[in-house]
């Protein structure tokens, strides 16, 4: 189990069994979940449809896809805040391992498909950066509420150029590092402005037990 919240909860002498437990923890993610795949697949599906004056990718404007990333650490960030980093990890799993299952069936009706390299260097920058972003949420969530998705977000943004970038177009004739700045500073204006979604759902998706309501 992971994060801080399990601490005390390991000790409790009337858990409920193991299937009981986790045929609860399935249910519990099943939402988390489908929200995640579904901005993941909004980063898909809009991996085409140029996002004018948001700088360039590849040689050509940013897509909407790209620049709704930083979206799917606000799911996260959410799951993590009601559940514990236990549920918010699980998440990041389920939804990749589904994600994979399904990517066969989905990229046909996907109009422009992105190159192979690609698609894989923006996978695994996204997958670690928001295994990440879940450790340093649970790490800084406290008193002050905005630290914790605020700088989550950031780290995870940083964390997915600097691996993502590299990986699909180093050795290329891509002129990646000046896109890979563009990228962070939108990624970092996406940290501040998902802090109002996030403040407005604060009252609607309370903390797990265990944080004195952070």
């Amino acid at each position: 189990m992971v994060g801080r919240a399990h601490t005390a909860s390991m000790s409790r002498h009337n858990a409920p069994g193991l299937l009981s437990r986790l045929a609860g923890g399935l249910l519990k993610l099943a939402l988390p979940v489908a929200f995640l795949l579904t901005a993941g697949a909004a980063c898909v599906i809009y991996s085409d449809l140029p996002a004018k004056d948001l700088g360039t990718f590849a040689g050509r404007p940013l897509s909407v896809g790209v620049a709704l990333l930083p979206v799917t650490f606000f799911v996260i960030h959410l799951t993590n805040r009601r559940y514990g980093a236990t549920c918010a990890f699980a998440q990041v799993l389920a939804a990749w391992v589904l994600a994979m299952i399904a990517l066969p069936s989905f990229l046909p009706m996907i109009p422009q498909v992105p190159d192979t390299r690609v698609l894989a260097g923006f996978a695994a920058g996204l997958f670690v950066a928001q295994l990440a972003a879940v450790v340093l949420f649970d790490r800084l969530r406290g008193p002050t509420w905005w630290k914790a998705p605020f700088f989550a977000s950031l780290f995870g943004g940083l964390l997915l150029c600097l691996i993502a970038f590299p990986l699909a177009f180093a050795g290329t004739s891509a002129g990646w590092p000046g896109e890979m700045i563009g990228f962070v500073e939108l990624a970092t204006g996406a940290s501040f402005l998902l802090l109002v979604p996030y403040g407005l759902l604060r009252s609607v998706v309370p903390p797990q037990s265990g944080f004195g309501g952070y």
